[in-house]
């Protein structure tokens, strides 16, 4: 610690250099710790079977562009294991515009057993049962009413865009989820019905609720093999890899992410190794000096090896706050998306505190070490005919 003012003093010799080699730490540290927070919650264990609740989501086998019979809900209900069964369909449509502020999940359900199968659901303004009651009336989540400044009674429009019709809903209840995933409205299919009656007869998605894990691991397969043959097949998932499909729609994400992150802090190295070594070219005459005076070579490496962590210390700091900052608009943003099951695990966690700190450090410690060492190899004499 004694030779710490002297690594402050030669950090701050060359100003713009050191702030600029500080920013060219604090970017990918910002980056690479947000690519692992997304990484890391792509590995979450299932929310939902944390709770004892696992749901199971069947589709046709095509995509979810190709509906289901609704018939096929009687056939599941009957199975052995399904605690409750409900139809969901995606609207779609416009509120106010199409900019990205105003986009939030909007689904046609059977009010009747919706509910059964999402009983982790909590009403915390108006009730279930004015919902169940008006057709026209919508179920919001406490995450848009908090954005718009909805109220029980409000009529919100919506504009169609999958469908052909307008439809506008009254706000008869407001849910809350326990991890977060209130930024959906769920109004009466049988609305959707009357307004476009091509709508009858079908749907996209079946969501069933499970007894027990045992059948949660089971059903799918079973659920799938038995409509193999039939003239419309299925693809049933939990709830967690149906939410995480589209995640993947955007390719491999975890392999994208991990090589970007490899090569960002590869070339980082690389940049901070270049400054290192103009740094101690700068000082050849300083250097040699030191090892006049005394200095061992050992010292000489901790010097210049500290000044480095330093400004790779002082860049990852600024990085993760920067990251810290942004982080909940970040999540507020992706809440009011499809993917918003997925931001809904987002948080700051510790493996990512440390990951950022060990880049930082990594940076400092790789950028400077071979630079250090020349250094204090190169013969005392060599060193002082420089001057």
């Amino acid at each position: 610690m004694r030779f710490l003012p002297l690594v402050l003093k030669n950090l701050f010799r060359k100003k713009t250099r050191t702030l600029l080699t500080i920013g060219s730490v604090l970017l990918p540290v910002f980056l690479v710790a947000f690519m692992a927070t997304f990484l890391r919650t792509l590995n979450l264990p299932d929310p939902a079977k944390e709770r004892g609740l696992y749901r199971l989501v069947t589709r046709h086998k095509v995509g979810l562009t190709t509906p289901l019979p609704f018939a096929i809900l009687a056939k599941l209900a009957a199975l052995e294991g399904v605690r409750a069964i409900t139809p969901i369909d995606r609207f779609g449509g416009l509120y106010r515009d199409a900019s990205a502020g105003n986009v939030f999940p909007r689904f046609a359900v059977d009010p009747a057993s919706f509910l059964d199968v999402f009983d982790d659901a909590t009403i915390v303004k108006g009730s279930a049962e004015d919902w169940k009651r008006d057709r026209a009336g919508g179920l919001v989540g406490t995450a848009l009413v908090k954005k718009y400044g909805w109220k029980i009674g409000d009529r919100v429009t919506i504009t169609g865009t999958l469908y052909p019709v307008d439809l506008t809903f009254t706000v008869q209840a407001v849910y809350s989820l326990p991890y977060e995933n209130s930024a959906s409205i769920f109004f009466h299919r049988a609305y959707l019905e009357e307004a476009y009656p091509p709508f009858r007869g079908s749907v996209s998605t079946v969501w069933s609720r499970c007894a027990d894990a045992a059948c949660a691991e089971l059903l799918p397969r079973k659920i799938d093999d038995f409509f193999e043959n039939a003239p419309a097949p299925t693809k049933t998932e939990s709830e967690n890899v149906f939410t995480m499909g589209f995640v993947s729609l955007l390719g491999n994400v975890q392999l994208l992410l991990t090589s970007m992150g490899a090569i960002i802090i590869g070339v980082v190295i690389l940049v901070a190794a270049n400054t290192m070594a103009l740094a101690v070219r700068e000082r050849v005459v300083e250097v040699a000096v030191l090892r006049t005076l005394g200095f061992s070579r050992g010292r000489i490496v901790g010097l210049i090896v500290g000044e480095s962590l330093a400004l790779a210390c002082v860049g990852g700091g600024l990085g993760f706050l920067l990251f810290l900052a942004a982080f909940s608009r970040l999540k507020g943003a992706l809440m009011e998306t499809r993917m918003s099951p997925f931001a809904a695990g987002m948080r700051i966690f510790p493996e990512v505190v440390a990951l950022a700190a060990g880049v930082a450090l990594a940076v400092g410690f790789f950028a400077a070490i071979v630079p250090a060492i020349r250094a204090a190899r190169r013969p005392i004499v060599d060193g002082l005919r420089a001057a």
